[in-house]
C-alpha cells in the first residue's frame, strides 16, 4: 500500500492538504505545527476513530484531542495505491458523538465503492494487520518507539511462526486459562473458595444447630426450675398478705373503738361545759371575771350598806310636833294673855312647818334608799349584804367550775384530734403494709422477689423464642446435610477441573516457550544488525524478553545492558530497531505498508540520525517510509517538501 494524498479537517488541520511519493517521504516543519496531527490522522483515516476511549491519567481520547479547532466537523480524504488500484478512502461526522463513523471506499476518480470495504476493516485490508498491531511495529509515533507486547501482536508472531493464521494467542489463552483458574479459585471470586465459603457456612449452621439443642435445653431446666420457685413465691406472698390483712384489721379495729371512746367522752365533756356555763350565765354576775365580779359585789355592798343606813334614818315627826305644839301653847298664852305670845307661836308654827318639810324629804330619802337598796337585793337575790357577798363567792366557784369543764372540753377535742390524728398515720401505715408490691412488708418483698423470677422467666422465654427462631431461620437438619454432600461433590468436581487447567497452563507455555524459541532470534538477530548498522558495530547484540523489553549487548561487553542502562538516544536506536526487525518480519513483504515515523530522531547525534537516513533509504526500496522530522538535517536540500 502506498499514500498518496491526505487531505484533513483534523485537529490544528483545518481542509490542508498533504501529497506523498513512493520510497522515502521526508516532511520538514518545526514543532507545534501539525506533524503529529497528520500521523494521528493517517492511522483515523485507516482504522477510524475509538470513540470508547475515555480521558484517563491526563490523555485526552483521539475524539476529543483532535476536534477541529475551526469548529467543523472532522472529516478527511485519503488516495492510496492498494493491489495496482487507485483508492479514495472518506470518513465524515454524521453525529457530534460518532466522529468520522460515516465512511466510503471508491475508486479514485469514481463513485465506484470498493467491494467488501468497510470502516471497521479498512485498514486491516488495506496493511494486512490489525491497528493494534500497526501502532506497535509500523507506527512509530513522538515519544512512543519502545515495544510493547498484546495478543494481536502474539497472534500475528505466531501466525508468521506457525500455520499462518492468526487466531490463537499465547496471552488470550493463557489469559482464558488463568481466568478459569481464577474463578475457581480465586481468593475473591473463585467458585472453590465460594464452594469452601458455601461448606463451611452449612458446617457453622449444622454446628450452630447443634449448639441451639443443647442451650434451648439448658434453658429449658432454667427455666422450669424457675417457674417452680416462683409457684412457691406465690404461696408465700398469699400466706402473707393474709396475715397482714388480719393484722391491719385489728389494728383499725383498736384505732376505730379509741376514737369511739374519745368521741362520747367529747360529748359528755362538750355537755359538762355547757351546763356549767349555763349555771355560770345564771349567777348574777354571769360570765364576768370572778376578780371583777368581787370588786363589783364590793362596790354594791357598800353602796347597799350606804343605803341601808340611810333608809334607817327616816324624818323626826317629834320635832314639828313639838314645834306646832309649842306654836299652839304660844296661841293659846297669846290668847290668854299678852300678845308677845303670839309671835311666839308664829315662830314655833314656822319651825314646825321647816321641821315638817324637813322631815318629809328625809322620810322621802329613807323610802329612795330602801326601793335601790331592796332592788340591788333582788339583782343578786340576796335578802342582806351579806347574801352580795354569798353571790360573788358563788360566782367565783361557777365559774370555776366552767373553765374546768372548759378545759376538759378542750382536753377532749385535743385527744380526739390526736387520736384521730394517729389513726390516720396508722392508715397510713398499714396501707403501706398492705402494699403488696413496693412496700417493706413481707409480702412485698416476696413479691418482687417474684417480679425478677417472672423477668428471669420472661427472658429465658424470649431467648428460647429467638433460639428457636434462630433455629428455623438457619433451616432444616437434614436438608443442610444433604445440601453440604452436593457442595462436597460439587467442590471435588472443581478441584478436578482446577487441576486440569494447571496441566493445560504448563503445557500452553512449554508451547508458547518453543514459539519463542523460534521467533525471538530471527527478531533479535534482526535488530541487532539493525543496532550494530546504527551504531557502527559498537553494540552487536540485542536479547529480548518475551514482552518485549529489550537488551542491547556492546561489542567489548559479556553480558547485555537494559534499556534503562542507555543513553536516551541509545535507548532509542535500541527500540527502533526492534520496531524495525518486527515490520520486516511481522508486516506482509507482497504488498508492504508505510512506515510511518513521527520525529523518531529527535534524540539523535547527528551521525546516527545519518546512519539512520541511510537506512530509511534502503528500506524505502521496497516499502514506503514516511518520516516526519522538526530537524532541518534530515531533510536534504534536493528533496521536495
Amino acid at each position: 500500500m502506498i499514500v498518496r494524498r491526505m487531505k484533513a479537517t483534523f485537529g490544528t488541520l483545518s481542509g490542508e492538504e498533504l501529497r506523498l511519493d513512493e520510497g522515502l517521504n521526508i516532511i520538514y516543519a518545526p514543532n507545534e505545527s501539525g506533524k503529529s496531527t497528520w500521523c494521528a490522522f493517517l492511522r483515523a483515516m485507516l482504522y477510524g476513530i475509538d470513540t470508547a476511549q475515555r480521558a484517563k491519567a491526563g490523555r485526552l481520547p483521539d475524539k476529543t484531542k483532535y476536534a477541529p479547532w475551526s469548529g467543523a466537523p472532522m472529516e478527511g480524504e485519503l488516495d492510496i495505491v492498494h493491489g495496482g488500484k487507485q483508492i479514495t478512502l472518506r470518513r465524515q461526522t454524521g453525529a457530534k458523538s460518532a466522529p468520522m463513523r460515516e465512511f466510503s471506499a471508491v475508486y479514485t476518480g469514481t463513485d465506484v465503492p470498493v467491494p467488501g470495504m468497510t470502516g471497521a476493516d479498512a485498514g486491516e485490508q488495506l496493511t494486512g494487520v490489525s491497528a493494534d498491531v500497526f501502532a506497535r511495529t509500523a507506527f512509530i509515533g513522538q515519544g512512543s518507539v519502545a515495544v510493547t507486547g498484546t495478543p494481536e501482536l502474539e497472534k500475528r508472531i505466531a501466525a508468521i511462526v506457525t500455520s499462518g493464521e492468526e487466531e490463537s494467542s499465547y496471552s488470550e489463552a493463557d489469559a482464558q486459562l488463568r481466568a478459569w483458574q481464577r474463578k475457581r479459585r480465586s481468593a475473591s471470586h473463585g467458585a472453590i473458595p465460594a464452594l469452601d465459603s458455601e461448606i463451611a457456612a452449612a458446617e457453622d449452621k449444622l454446628r450452630r444447630l447443634e449448639d441451639g439443642v443443647r442451650e434451648e435445653q439448658l434453658l429449658q431446666r432454667e427455666l422450669e426450675q424457675t417457674n417452680a420457685e416462683i409457684e412457691h413465691l406465690t404461696v408465700q406472698i398469699n400466706d402473707a398478705r393474709s396475715r397482714q390483712r388480719r393484722s391491719a384489721l385489728a389494728a383499725m379495729g383498736e384505732e376505730k373503738a379509741r376514737l369511739q371512746r374519745l368521741e362520747h367522752a367529747l360529748d359528755n365533756a362538750r355537755k359538762d361545759a355547757a351546763d356549767k356555763r349555763t349555771a355560770l350565765e345564771r349567777t348574777a354576775f354571769g360570765v364576768t371575771d370572778p376578780d371583777t365580779a368581787a370588786e363589783q359585789a364590793e362596790r354594791d355592798a357598800r353602796q347597799a350598806g350606804a343605803w341601808e343606813q340611810a333608809a334607817a334614818n327616816p324624818g323626826k315627826p317629834f320635832l314639828w310636833v313639838g314645834a306646832l305644839v309649842l306654836a299652839a301653847l304660844c296661841a293659846v298664852l297669846g290668847w290668854l294673855s299678852a300678845q308677845p305670845f303670839f309671835y311666839g307661836a308664829g315662830a314655833f308654827g314656822a319651825l314646825a312647818v321647816l321641821c315638817f318639810v324637813l322631815s318629809m324629804r328625809a322620810n322621802r330619802r329613807a323610802a329612795s334608799a330602801r326601793a335601790r337598796l331592796e332592788q340591788l337585793l333582788a339583782q343578786y337575790g340576796a335578802e342582806d349584804i351579806n347574801g352580795i357577798y354569798f353571790q360573788a363567792e358563788t360566782h367565783r366557784a361557777a365559774f370555776k367550775a366552767c373553765r374546768a369543764a372548759m378545759a376538759a372540753e378542750r382536753a377532749a377535742v385535743d385527744a380526739l384530734e390526736d387520736a384521730r390524728e394517729h389513726q390516720a398515720e396508722t392508715h397510713e401505715q398499714l396501707l403501706q403494709e398492705l402494699d403488696f408490691e413496693h412496700g417493706d412488708s413481707e409480702a412485698a418483698v416476696y413479691f418482687r422477689q417474684k417480679q425478677a423470677l417472672e423477668q428471669v422467666a420472661e427472658r429465658l422465654r424470649a431467648q428460647q423464642a429467638q433460639r428457636q427462631g434462630a433455629a428455623s431461620a438457619i433451616g432444616d437438619p437434614m436438608s443442610i446435610e444433604s445440601e453440604l454432600q452436593t457442595l462436597r461433590t460439587r467442590r471435588d468436581a472443581l478441584q478436578e477441573q482446577y487441576d486440569a487447567i494447571a496441566l493445560a497452563c504448563d503445557a500452553l507455555q512449554g508451547a508458547d516457550a518453543e514459539i519463542q524459541t523460534r521467533f525471538s532470534p530471527q527478531l533479535a538477530q534482526k535488530a541487532a544488525a539493525y543496532m550494530e548498522f546504527f551504531t557502527e558495530g559498537r553494540y552487536d547484540g540485542i536479547a529480548l524478553a518475551r514482552d518485549f523489553s529489550a537488551m542491547a549487548k556492546r561489542a567489548d561487553d559479556v553480558t547485555p545492558r537494559s534499556a534503562s542502562y542507555l543513553s536516551a538516544g541509545a535507548a532509542d536506536l535500541l527500540y527502533l530497531s526492534v520496531r524495525l526487525a518486527m515490520c520486516e518480519l511481522a508486516l506482509q513483504s507482497d504488498e508492504p505498508c508505510p512506515i510511518v515515523l513521527d520525529d523518531t530522531l529527535v534524540n539523535f547525534d547527528d551521525a546516527r540520525a545519518k546512519r539512520a537516513m541511510e537506512l530509511f533509504h534502503e528500506i524505502a526500496r521496497h516499502r514506503q517510509v514516511i518520516l516526519f522530522t522538526c530537524h532541518q538535517r534530515d531533510y536534504p536540500e534536493d528533496a521536495d517538501a
